[in-house]
């Protein structure tokens, strides 16, 4: 998975440090944005062609968990 790229497993601690390091860039005058897109936590298999599969892996996710779980950090972040 791509989890090592962020601040942890935590929506609520993602957001706060996503939050936190986004406003110490853009202190310095330097302009920072949240970047990773919702849901892209699988690093292999997104793309058939790439392991020679039938079908690539897609990440199905329902309405109540993106909202509870992967949009807060993007919320606190901007």
């Amino acid at each position: 998975g791509r989890n090592w790229e962020g601040f942890g497993a935590d929506p609520y601690l993602q957001g706060v440090a996503a939050a936190e390091t986004i406003k110490g860039i853009q202190e310095q005058g330097v302009m920072a944005t949240i970047k990773v897109g919702i849901g892209n936590e699988q690093e292999h298999f997104r793309q058939s062609r790439e392991w020679f599969l039938k079908d690539a892996i897609s990440s199905n996710i329902d309405d109540r968990t993106l909202h509870e779980l992967y949009l807060w950090p993007f919320a606190d972040a901007i």
